[in-house]
């Protein structure tokens, strides 16, 4: 199954009777549903329109900037962000000079992804380089929990220069919200007027999986450890006959399941066999602790801090190198990537 995690099922926020979308007088739509439209529906859409985005993740971060731009010059309204929960943001992929890569994707930046100065590191360049302290988008959480569970979003140029100009709005919305006939209503009791609400809210990948799974195995979806229990990333233990390639996460999707087809292919072909179950769900168990103990946010199974061993055991179970570089000091020193795992 290559159904991946995002699309197709949309995450809806549930609200009491008389509070949901129902009796709001303007237009709601999922991020799902605006991805469908072409860019001159787009601005047409947004354009001289109170805009509020519900979220503050990549997906509605691109939207509220799509929204600023539609909305520049005579006419045009501001677009006002509903935060739920703050998460790190980055303008590119350079702190202090130096390429991203170097903190976390080199072998000796994985053994000491858990020790927090070079979060801290990353956090002083942001809060720097970035007015979140300006608009109250600080997060109280170390970086390396956003980027444990792939939630670093990389935000469009200029997006904050259009904050600047008013053209985008933050509200923080931690406690809740709800609708009104003319738009949305904090819990504090602040109220947003609106034209059009967008739902920025994430999709139900383990919903999307349970909808294509044979009854029977609906159930095992999710593990003891609220994720989904999957082996090399791959076999779920429990569900014969069965591979899920691209539901679990890194920094770089790609990479990942194109390595997890190649390793799939060499068990298909014969060259290794699988461990028992038990052992299997053994293995699950222990990157649930290792992502359990890195970020709170651990249940969207990613495995950012620790892909080069995630690859490691791949590449040995198809007899392949594990140590893919030149000499011991690029082993070390020099940053992880796709081209490393080019097939000979």
């Amino acid at each position: 199954m290559c159904t991946g995690k995002y699309g197709d099922v949309p995450r809806m926020p549930v609200f009491p009777p008389g509070k949901g979308p129902e009796v709001f007088k303007g237009t709601v739509m999922h991020s799902l549903d605006y991805c469908k439209l072409s860019e001159e529906e787009t601005v047409e859409l947004m354009r001289g329109k109170k805009v509020v985005v519900v979220g503050y993740k990549k997906s509605a971060i691109d939207l509220a900037n799509e929204c600023a731009q539609a909305n520049q010059g005579e006419g045009g309204q501001a677009c006002t962000m509903l935060v739920r929960t703050l998460h790190w943001v980055v303008p590119s992929y350079s702190i202090w000079g130096l390429p991203f890569s170097m903190f976390y994707s080199t072998r000796l930046s994985q053994l000491f992804y858990e020790r927090p100065r070079v979060s801290k590191f990353i956090e002083s360049y942001l809060s720097w380089k970035l007015p979140l302290g300006k608009y109250g988008l600080t997060p109280d959480h170390p970086f390396v929990e956003d980027y444990a569970s792939c939630q670093m979003a990389i935000l469009p140029e200029g997006f904050f220069d259009m904050a600047d100009r008013g053209l985008v709005r933050f509200k923080r919305a931690s406690t809740g919200w709800c609708f009104s006939e003319n738009g949305v209503v904090l819990d504090d009791g602040t109220k947003v007027e609106a034209d059009l609400v967008f739902l920025a809210t994430g999709f139900e990948g383990k919903e999307k999986l349970r909808e294509v799974l044979p009854k029977p195995f609906r159930d095992l979806v999710v593990g003891k450890s609220s994720m989904m229990p999957l082996y090399r990333g791959t076999i779920h233990p429990l569900i014969p006959n069965m591979a899920f390639v691209g539901f679990v996460e890194s920094v770089s999707n790609l990479h990942t399941s194109e390595l997890r087809c190649r390793w799939l292919s060499g068990l298909l072909e014969g060259r290794f066999e699988l461990p028992s179950v038990k052992a299997m769900m053994g293995h699950v168990a222990g990157e649930a602790d290792a992502m359990r103990r890195t970020t709170r946010f651990y249940r969207r199974h990613c495995i950012s801090t620790y892909s080069i061993h995630d690859s490691d055991g791949m590449c040995a179970d198809l007899g392949s190198a594990t140590l893919r570089k030149a000499n011991w000091i690029a082993e070390l020193f020099a940053p992880y990537n796709n081209k490393d795992y080019k097939e000979q």
